[in-house]
């Protein structure tokens, strides 16, 4: 397992503080205006079906970024309904991110395997509804959760909460 310096983790902290501004309701986040500031579309040669748009995103931090809605160059912006991040050396601790949003789920992924840490709700000031990381760790094996460091951040937009068989999820429309 890759553990991240403290200067690394400050380093992506900062970052998360800075994508939580970004992502405030008073600035009018939108996917179009997200997706150009994240990164370039990811070629999909062998037109594979896609849940969200992969970016290769231009902070070599992250080895993939997503986004939904799936919106091409032309089509008319929309609101935001999923962003996340991922990557070998992005690493946030989980105490760090409860100090700023307290109020969290833990839930088994059987799915995929793992634990997700959903944080939700969050203040009404932000344009996400709930953010939600994941860990390989089964929930089992994790002795205290704030010491945990994950690698994958996703921003779910949305009013409603739903929980399937890999996590919670926000949805604005069931």
């Amino acid at each position: 397992m890759i553990t991240a310096t403290q200067e690394q983790l400050k380093s992506n902290l900062d970052w998360f503080d800075s994508i939580c501004e970004l992502l405030k309701k008073s600035s009018k986040p939108t996917t179009q205006q997200l997706s150009a500031l994240i990164g370039t579309e990811t070629p999909n040669p062998k037109n594979e079906i896609r849940g969200s748009k992969r970016l290769d995103p231009f902070d070599k931090r992250f080895g993939g970024a997503f986004i939904n809605p799936i919106l091409s160059i032309n089509d008319s912006d929309k609101p935001l309904e999923v962003i996340g991040f991922w990557g070998d050396t992005f690493r946030l601790k989980i105490e760090d991110i409860a100090k700023r949003f307290t109020t969290y789920r833990i839930q088994s992924n059987i799915y995929d395997g793992g634990t997700q840490i959903f944080f939700y709700p969050v203040p009404a000031e932000y344009g996400f509804s709930a953010i939600s990381c994941d860990t390989q760790k089964e929930s089992n094996e994790i002795e205290n959760i704030l010491n945990e460091e994950v690698n994958r951040v996703a921003f779910e937009f949305g009013e409603n909460l739903i929980l399937f068989r890999d996590g919670y999820h926000m949805k604005s429309d069931i």
